[in-house]
């Protein structure tokens, strides 16, 4: 098996959209199609199904916006719980947070600590961590330790986007608090810290 460092991910990536000419935006639609898929392939039908998907501001939440549109397409009751305003979403991420919003889905803010309350992870059954992807380099801090300390304490089915977020991708260190996740798809080729303690506890399946 080979394992990669974030590094070497990003250059494969950049090869791909610079040699390839297949743009960003396209990487970024296949892989959260494809983490959608096998998030069905592992759990079943999700139409009708409570998916709670929660996203930061990056490509990692990108993802997730992704896999939230297609998730809404099978039918599922889909919210996007955004960390951060929509006004401060860029580039790729930002194509599918907009192209969501069209199609209606619940999409709520959390900006700051007092609106934490609006997260009700209560009879979800699924939730969709694509809050940090491999460009996490510091402590988990204020109101992302709180959204994670919600999701662990929450006692729900947990899907992790390309790693769960706290995890180093590199070393396997967890900065802080990391999401525990039940089920984690990857992108590409799997990162060096999704094998390596303490994070690889953080996992679950692969």
């Amino acid at each position: 098996m080979k394992l990669v460092t974030a590094e070497e991910m990003r250059r494969m990536d950049q090869k791909t959209i610079s040699e390839c000419g297949l743009p960003g935006i396209v990487l970024m639609e296949n892989a959260g199609r494809g983490a959608a898929v096998l998030t069905q392939e592992h759990f079943g039908l999700l139409k009708g199904r409570r998916i709670a998907v929660i996203s930061g501001r990056g490509n990692n939440g990108g993802d997730g916006f992704v896999m939230a549109r297609v998730f809404h397409g099978w039918g599922a009751r889909v919210q996007i719980y955004l960390l951060g305003s929509r006004d401060r979403v860029k580039g790729d991420a930002l194509i599918n947070l907009e192209a969501a919003f069209k199609m209606d889905l619940e999409i709520i803010e959390i900006k700051e600590d007092s609106d934490l309350d609006l997260i009700d992870l209560s009879g979800v059954d699924l939730v969709i961590d694509a809050i940090f992807g491999t460009g996490l380099n510091a402590e988990v801090r204020g109101l992302y330790r709180a959204v994670i300390e919600r999701i662990n304490r929450a006692g729900r089915t947990v899907v992790a986007v390309d790693l769960p977020s706290g995890l180093d991708s590199d070393t396997g260190r967890v900065w802080g608090l990391g999401v525990k996740a039940d089920l984690t798809v990857t992108f590409g080729l799997p990162k060096a810290g999704l094998f390596l303690p303490p994070g690889e506890e953080l996992v679950g399946r692969l």
